[in-house]
């Protein structure tokens, strides 16, 4: 099966359930990202708030805290720099009394598992990757990996007898097996099989509220921005889900946004959102206007995060785009922070892992390949989908210039 037909197949199930997944708008048109003029004036106010407001990725992240409980954290996934911000940042909350991450990429099922992975008298590698095979068998990349090894290098140092840094896994099992052709992906009956352990984003709120909120303990949530997403409601996510018949149709940010009034923000990563206008089907969020402001600022502060309510970030306007509706027009609708990790034509991808899929996994990496296998797979197949996959991603980034 080429790489093609593989990526069709996971999407016609991913695009029911997401937001929106980024790869889908990729069109395979090789012209450069075109960026819309932005004139002095619309520029000036924003470059002006950055240089007063700015606070490095990481201290922005810890400064949330101070007035939330549950900070999500949203990617588009797959960009180097995300994770491996969130690796950087587990000290940081370690020391500022914060011992907790959630992260959408592993399962619940698997928390025994990960508790002594980041607890264990010494670092296995090997376990990281099983944890993270566990949950979707093409996740192989190594940055990813990494968020385990850092906490584990947090706890390696800890004193004695002091509580631990945990990584827990929100995710539930999904039975892709169920999928026997695309008609199934839009079929509820089929559906409600796959989705037998929980509705991804209903369960992945209530293991947040389970492990942090009713432990009165604040954590980090790091997962897709369609999932973070708190005061946004998405209208095609919902009728999607409504007509899928799933029993709850919001996105885990908003169900734990209403469990816990104000205790809750939403933080975006800076990143490229889908275009129809584009040739390749990606372009500049709001206009271009943010990486107009990274280009202006000094080489030492071009990562750096802000708040959108009441900023001239946050009135940027989100009309044209995925996200605008009737209400939602402003950058604030959407979210409540804002990082950038440097302009998007400087972004990188996540670094596959060429040995993912073994002859001892090989088997079980067919069988619960994420889609619909229309063909059969061989393991060679998932591995290259894994390396393909970024491939990508990486030619889509390159036309940003």
């Amino acid at each position: 099966m080429k790489r093609n037909t593989l990526l069709i197949v996971v999407i016609a199930v991913a695009a029911i359930f997401l937001l929106f997944n980024p790869l889908q708008y990729i069109t395979g048109n090789k012209d450069a990202v075109q960026r819309p003029p932005l004139t002095t004036a619309a520029v000036t106010p924003l470059l002006q708030y950055a240089q007063s407001a700015w606070k490095a990725p990481e201290d922005y992240v810890l400064s949330s805290f101070g007035s939330h409980d549950i900070v999500f954290l949203g990617e588009f996934y797959k960009i180097s720099q995300n994770p491996q911000l969130v690796a950087r940042l587990i000290p940081r909350l370690y020391a500022a009394g914060i011992r907790n991450l959630g992260i959408e990429y592993a399962l619940s099922d698997d928390q025994k598992d990960i508790d002594a992975l980041v607890t264990s008298s010494v670092w296995d590698e090997a376990k990281a990757r099983a944890i993270t095979f566990d949950w979707v068998v093409t996740w192989g990349y190594q940055e990813y990996i990494d968020i385990y090894k850092a906490a584990w290098q947090v706890n390696s140092a800890r004193p004695a007898g002091a509580q631990p840094f945990r990584v827990v896994g929100l995710s539930p099992r999904q039975d892709w097996t169920v999928l026997t052709s695309e008609k199934d992906a839009t079929d509820p009956a089929v559906v409600a099989k796959m989705y037998a352990q929980g509705v991804p984003d209903q369960h992945m709120a209530e293991v947040i509220d389970r492990e942090f909120l009713q432990k009165g303990q604040k954590a980090l949530v790091y997962c897709g921005t369609q999932h973070a997403l708190t005061k946004y409601r998405s209208t095609e996510y919902e009728k999607n889900a409504a007509a899928m018949k799933l029993p709850e149709i919001r996105r885990a940010g908003n169900i734990v946004a209403a469990k816990a009034p104000g205790r809750t923000m939403t933080i975006a990563l800076h990143a490229p959102w889908p275009d129809a206008t584009a040739k390749n089907g990606l372009g500049y969020p709001v206009g271009g206007a943010i990486d107009a402001v990274i280009d202006q600022l000094p080489d030492d502060r071009k990562s750096g995060g802000w708040d959108t309510a009441g900023t001239p970030f946050g009135a940027l306007s989100i009309k044209g785009s995925p996200y605008g509706t009737d209400a939602a027009t402003t950058l604030a609708d959407l979210f409540d922070g804002y990082i950038v990790m440097g302009p998007i034509r400087l972004y990188t991808t996540v670094t596959p892992i060429r040995d993912f899929i073994t002859a001892a996994n090989g088997d079980t990496a067919v069988k619960n390949f994420p889609g619909v296998k229309t063909a059969p797979l061989t393991r060679d197949q998932v591995q290259t989908a894994i390396l393909q996959d970024v491939q990508t991603l990486q030619k889509a980034l390159a036309l940003f210039r």
